[in-house]
Parts: structure tokens; C-alpha cells; sequence
């Protein structure tokens, strides 16, 4: 893109360089009002000048904000990140070399560096130029003071010419800049036009609070901004992924058509689900004591689905017997409420199950409905990894409303045969081509149970292009399914016969990990919980490959790698969230992991 302006090397100094539009010529500003702050930047003499730049204040600017980025502090987002990054690897600099090593690489002067607050929040705000997709970044940056802000603004380069308090700078490297100061802040932008529209709005922007950084977006104002409203936008984009799908696989079948239709209709709804948002905040903590922690806050429109999800709060249940009959090699275990959104996807993959003519379509729509109308609302889960085949494992748990609406499924469950079987899939994944299905009845634990056996045809498994990928799709899965008492049970894999009589019996031992069991009672009033660990994963591609690092991580077992995902609304319909928790002890593990991989590669 050439050379960077001033506005983008300062911007790289508080992490926000990736968020910097190029620059181009814009057209007028529309209807500028007079700003609401005092305008101090002092014009100088003996420079060029043109018409005063006009800033809009903030309320009449808004329409125009696409999004927001803030940082509280760079000087403690570096000081805790390099603790969190410290406990994974040696560090070969603190927080404060960091620091300089950012201002060095983005080439500024001293004199900005020396007069620069890194205490106090900085901020960018993305505001609309023009209806077709055309925008620009205005930058707002602390300093030690009104006179270290001016100090700054002399060092930037040379003054070029001057608009009003305005005045544009071209840097060391002939890349260009317009820069305001209001009291200790220097305001920066690449586009005149873009420093009167964002100016207020990136000093309203600017915010001292417990989060590190903290991001906002307007997905109506970005879609206005393109010329479209969301949902055109999003119909839009799914056609291009799918276009895109066609052009890469020209000769795919129509069962792989249908698969790709089908996930796209997927994303298709989370977008939207999205788009129903006035705002989505993003932010993140680096806490040395708590680990990385990120939030998704999501503000739902009235009257949208997303609405209707926020304000449905159930909190999850975990079965116990689901997560403890089987911990060895488990890397996730959790469970969720079903709330709007699922009940919507379980309503698509019924109406594609009515709308199917195939052999098997019919029983296994019976089963569906019985299984809907009978679904307490929960769901419980737990997956393990194995260094020995067969190298999946996992348990799966739907409790039932009453004995009554249990029998009805135990009952359809007992018709499922091996096209009915293919049929459910279908109706989620879109083909079943690659798979091949065996049933039988059998009697487990005083159970009546249908055990599947599945594996990948042998054409889809020679088509496999990886000696890993071929020896995962060799495998055979057992799988078993039964209805205990008002509980519908499915397990698969390695032991899954034995564990789905223990979890019969409802014989649950104590959750073993005090991680999960801590991370899981903290999480207590959300409609989601999951609790990831990568190191069983790991553990099983080291088993399965020759790379010597890998190898070496599969021998040293490692220590854990977790991260906690939690979800749920505010029971009122005006806030969905989202949060991930890479704790320390993720941290120490990947240290762990990097120390075994170097031990491997030597």
C-alpha cells in the first residue's frame, strides 16, 4: 500500500495499526455541525491554509460510526500480557522493552514516544464516507499533558498546511497525516472528511475500565455504510461462499451439494442471529491471576429472535454420570439449555426430514417427532480421545419430560434401522454417501438398545490425502442408543457398551478434575458451559504421526491446555453473551508443550 501515513504509525503503537483504512480522497463532509469540545489546537504561522475543517458532534455523527476500538492502558495490557505469555515461554523482553520495541519498528521520534501517556485509554473510531463501502479511521492517543501533546504533533513531520485547529503533517517516510489536539489528546486521521465526522465520537470512544481492550461494532450502520441493509448483506455473502464451493469442486456430487447447502445454511442462521444485533462489544483481560478472558456482548434489536434467545435464561444441567464414567483422554465436557435458537435448528432439520422421499425418511421422521416432543430441554456431553484405536469415545445425554413421552421414543427409537439412521443424518449433514451404517437390537444392561456400527466407505477413505487422515477414516464407531427410564442415552467408540450401563445406573463418581468442577459451579446460572482441553488432541496427532516433535509431545503426556466456554442471555431480551477463558494453567501447559517439542526436535 506504500508508505504509511503518520496517523497509522502512531496507531501501531497502541495495537490498532491492523485496523487502519488506506488512504483515498473522499468527498465532502455531509452537513457538518460545530463540535461540542473546545477546539485548542493552535494554528501555526506562516503555513498554507484552507477552509476550517467543521467536526460534528457526537449525537449528529453517530449515524455515520461503524465501530470502536479502545485500549484502558497499553501500559498494563503489555504488563499483564507478557506475565500471561511468561508462564508459556521465557520472555526475551518486559513489558516496558516491548513497549519501545513497537515505537522503534513503527519509526516514530523519540520526542512522540517521551510525550506519550501509555497510563491512560486511547481509541479509534471507523465512520462511513459514503454509502458504497467507503470509510475512514480517526485515532485518539494520550499525552503526558496539553503541552507534550503539542510537542508531539511538532515531532510528527512537517506542517504541510493547515484547516481551521487542523493541521496535516507529512512524516519521515512522505506518508501524510491531518492531527488536532483537544486539551492532552492528539487526534489523528488519514482523511480530512474522516477527522470531521469521528473526532467526537473517537474522544467518546476513549474509556478507562476493568477490560484491556474493548471493541464495538454497528452491524446496520456497516451495512448501510455498503449500501445494503443485514440481511441483504448476509444473503449475499452466503451465495459467494457458495459460488465459491461450486468453482473449487466443479464435479462435486449432488449428496456433497447438498452437504455444502446445508452448512451454509447453518452459518446462514448464526449470521443472522448476529445481524439481529444494535451493537456487538467484543473485549479482552489479560489477568496474570485468571488467565485471558474474552467477552462477546451482544445488544439484541426488539422484536428479533436474537430478543426472544436473550431473554429465555435456563440455565444448563450436566448429566454426572455423562462426565465422570469415562475422564481418561477427555478433552470436552459440558452441556446446554435448548433454548430458541436450537429448537429452530432442530425445527429446519425436521422440515427436511418431511420434505425427504428417500428410503428410511418416514421412520426416521416419526422417531424426530416423538424425540421433540419430548425433550426436557437439556443437553449433556462428554468426548474423550484415545492414543489407540478406536481413538474417539464419548457419551451423550437428553433427559425427557415423563414416562410417558419416553416410551414414545424408546418405541420409534426401536424402528430405526439402517436407512432411517441415514435419513437423521441427511436431514443435518445433507449426505450420507461416504458412510456406512449396520444396525442390530440389542439388549444392554436390561435395555432395549440399537447398536450402530459405522464407518467411512473405502473410497472415501482412499481419497483421504494424509496417512493420518487415512488411518482416522479406516476406524470402525460402535455406537449404542437407548432410552433409561426418562433419559435418552447415546455413547460411542472405545468402551462405549460398558460405559452406557454405567451411566444406566445412573452410578456417577465424583468429578475428578477440581478444575472443571470449580470452572462448572462459576458457570452455574449460564445456558451454555464447556470445558475444552487440547491436550488430549495433541496427544493423539503425536500417536499418529511420525514428526518427531509431535511424537515427543505423545510420549510426555502433557500437562493441561484448558479453555472454558460459557453462553446465556439476561432473562429481560436486552443483552446475549458470550465468554472464553484461557486460564494460567493453559499457559503453563503450552510451556510444557513447547519444552517437549524442543526436547523432540533434538
Amino acid at each position: 500500500m506504500g508508505e504509511r501515513t503518520v496517523a497509522s504509525r502512531v496507531v501501531g503503537v497502541f495495537v490498532l495499526t491492523g485496523l487502519v483504512a488506506c488512504a483515498e480522497k473522499t468527498p465532502p463532509p455531509q452537513s457538518p455541525q460545530a463540535a461540542t469540545a473546545p477546539l485548542t489546537t493552535p494554528v501555526p504561522a506562516g503555513i498554507p491554509a484552507g477552509p476550517p475543517i467543521e467536526f460534528m458532534a457526537a449525537a449528529a455523527a453517530r449515524p455515520l460510526l461503524l465501530a470502536t476500538v479502545s485500549i484502558s492502558s497499553v501500559d498494563r495490557l503489555l504488563a499483564n500480557g507478557t506475565k500471561l505469555v511468561g508462564q508459556a515461554m521465557p520472555l526475551p523482553m518486559d513489558a516496558a522493552g516491548l513497549r519501545d520495541m513497537m515505537l522503534s519498528q513503527a519509526g516514530l521520534p523519540p520526542e512522540v514516544a517521551v510525550n506519550m501517556d501509555f497510563a491512560s485509554p486511547s481509541a479509534a473510531a471507523f465512520v462511513a464516507l459514503d454509502g458504497k463501502g467507503k470509510s475512514g479511521a480517526v485515532m485518539a492517543v494520550p499525552a503526558r499533558g496539553p503541552a507534550e501533546a503539542q510537542k508531539i504533533i511538532d515531532a510528527l513531520g512537517k506542517k504541510i498546511t493547515t484547516r481551521g485547529p487542523a493541521t496535516l503533517v507529512e512524516g519521515n517516510t512522505g506518508g501524510r497525516g491531518w492531527l488536532y489536539r483537544s486539551g492532552n489528546i492528539v487526534v489523528l486521521s488519514d482523511e480530512a472528511d474522516a477527522l470531521a465526522r469521528g473526532t467526537m465520537l473517537t474522544l467518546e470512544a476513549r474509556r478507562a475500565g476493568a477490560d484491556d481492550v474493548t471493541a464495538v461494532m454497528y452491524p446496520e450502520a456497516i451495512a448501510r455504510a455498503n449500501g445494503t441493509d443485514v440481511k441483504t448483506a448476509i444473503d449475499k455473502f452466503l451465495k459467494e461462499m457458495q459460488q465459491k464451493q461450486a468453482a473449487s469442486a466443479p464435479s462435486v456430487g449432488a449428496g456433497d451439494a447438498a452437504a455444502n447447502e446445508n452448512s451454509l445454511q447453518a452459518v446462514g442462521e448464526a449470521l443472522a442471529l448476529a445481524g439481529d444485533a444494535s451493537s456487538i462489544e467484543a473485549s479482552l483481560v489479560a489477568d496474570p491471576a485468571k488467565g485471558l478472558i474474552i467477552h462477546a456482548r451482544f445488544n439484541p434489536r426488539p422484536g428479533t429472535k436474537l430478543e426472544s434467545v436473550a431473554k429465555e435464561v435456563k440455565p444448563f444441567s450436566v448429566d454426572p454420570a455423562v462426565a465422570t464414567t469415562s475422564t481418561n483422554g477427555r478433552f470436552i465436557v459440558g452441556g446446554n439449555s435448548l433454548g430458541p435458537f436450537w429448537r429452530g435448528v432442530l425445527a429446519t432439520y425436521r422440515d427436511r426430514l418431511a420434505a425427504d422421499k428417500q428410503k428410511g425418511a418416514a421412520v426416521a421422521l416419526t422417531y424426530y417427532d416423538a424425540v421433540l416432543a419430548a425433550m426436557a430441554g437439556q443437553q449433556s456431553t462428554s468426548m474423550s480421545l484415545h492414543k489407540e484405536a478406536p481413538y474417539l469415545s464419548g457419551a451423550f445425554a437428553f433427559p425427557l419430560k415423563d414416562a410417558a413421552s419416553a416410551g414414545q421414543v424408546a418405541k420409534s427409537l426401536a424402528a430405526l434401522d439402517s436407512a432411517a439412521a441415514s435419513a437423521l443424518l441427511r436431514a443435518q449433514l445433507g449426505d450420507t454417501s461416504s458412510v456406512e451404517w449396520t444396525v442390530k437390537k440389542e439388549t444392554v444392561a436390561k435395555l432395549k438398545t440399537q447398536h450402530f456400527r459405522v464407518k467411512m466407505k473405502k473410497k472415501s477413505a482412499a481419497a483421504a490425502t494424509s496417512d493420518l487422515s487415512k488411518r482416522l477414516m479406516g476406524q470402525t464407531l460402535d455406537v449404542y442408543w437407548a432410552v433409561a427410564d426418562t433419559r435418552m442415552l447415546m455413547t460411542l467408540g472405545k468402551d462405549a457398551k460398558a460405559r452406557l450401563t454405567s451411566i444406566a445406573a445412573g452410578k456417577a463418581p465424583p468429578e475428578p478434575n477440581k478444575a472443571v468442577a470449580e470452572a462448572q459451579a462459576a458457570a452455574a446460572a449460564r445456558d451454555l458451559f464447556f470445558y475444552v482441553d487440547m491436550t488430549p488432541v495433541l496427544g493423539v496427532v503425536g500417536s499418529l504421526t511420525d514428526e518427531q516433535r509431535l511424537v515427543a509431545l505423545a510420549k510426555s503426556g502433557g500437562s493441561p491446555i484448558p479453555m472454558i466456554f460459557t453462553a446465556g442471555g439476561d432473562g429481560v431480551g436486552k443483552l446475549w453473551t458470550m465468554d472464553l477463558t484461557v486460564p494460567v494453567a493453559a499457559f503453563t501447559g503450552i510451556g510444557s508443550l513447547i519444552a517437549a517439542g524442543m526436547g523432540g526436535s533434538n
